[in-house]
């Protein structure tokens, strides 16, 4: 399961998980706030923020010379991108600078509440998980001929499922298929979910975007075999055709090589 469903809307798994969190430590903090000192519940929102500042930041200097291209994406925070251990950082700084010493066992409870909460969603979600190899599903390129996307085992494997319609698709696109030029040792896979060629093929050629595959997917029998929640959905397989990791939204550069050196 790449997100957690409300109506039409797929919040990203990793996301939400974050979310259940620091949702428990706020009501851990909010607790302790009431029986033991009122000071722990502004504590715990300034922590949260400046942990959430810190692992962005972490981020942004670990991969600063991508940033450095393009200052102003070190703000679009909706790509995702962040570094545990700086926001860590961070927020214990703070603790430590923000409240008296007989204060922070409380602290450091709610903390670990947060981290037991990630922890177990974490276990559930690879728990009982079965391996995930390349589907078994043939498409075809904006030409016509019939492609079985078993032919591409051999090198590690980007497969993007994406559509025109679709604004974050839109947005990745042209970066994706830059780096896809830049690492010629990876094989770059674009399937345009539920559209037609001509479609496509003008979408292309208006951005001026020529990658070496385009595949068509009219039926969506990919999205199907994969069980994808929302576009953009990237996916990552090495070159025995087995499923590394997946990212459902969209991606930056950064996050993008980060895959990538790991799928080497």
């Amino acid at each position: 399961m790449d997100a957690f469903q409300i109506g039409p809307f797929a919040i990203p798994w990793a996301r939400f998980q974050v979310f259940l969190a620091l949702l428990a430590m706020v009501l851990l903090a909010e607790a302790w706030a009431r029986k033991v000192d009122r000071r722990l519940g502004p504590w715990a929102y300034n922590a949260i923020l400046l942990g959430l500042v810190g692992a962005r930041l972490g981020f942004v200097l670990e991969n600063a010379s991508v940033f450095a291209r393009d200052p102003l994406s070190a703000l679009y925070i909706w790509q995702g991108g962040f570094s545990p251990v700086w926001g860590i950082l961070a927020a214990g700084g703070y603790t430590l600078m923000a409240l008296p010493k007989n204060l922070w066992r409380y602290a450091l409870f709610s903390a670990l509440a947060a981290g037991l909460v990630f922890g177990v969603f974490l276990v559930q979600r690879k728990g009982g998980g079965e391996e995930v190899r390349l589907p078994s599903v043939t498409l075809a390129t904006l030409g016509g001929t019939p492609v079985s996307l078993q032919d591409f085992r051999g090198k590690p494997l980007v497969l993007n499922l994406w559509a025109t319609w679709c604004p974050p698709c839109r947005r990745e696109l042209p970066m994706m298929v830059r780096l896809s030029q830049e690492n010629p040792e990876v094989r770059f896979a674009f399937v345009s979910q539920g559209e037609g060629p001509a479609v496509v093929r003008s979408f292309l050629e208006e951005q001026k975007l020529a990658p070496e595959w385009v595949l068509l997917d009219p039926e969506t029998q990919l999205s199907q075999a994969l069980k994808t929640q929302g576009l953009p959905t990237t996916f990552f397989f090495d070159r025995e055709g087995r499923l590394v990791a997946r990212h459902m939204g969209e991606l930056s550069e950064a996050l993008l090589l980060g895959y990538l050196r790991v799928l080497r």
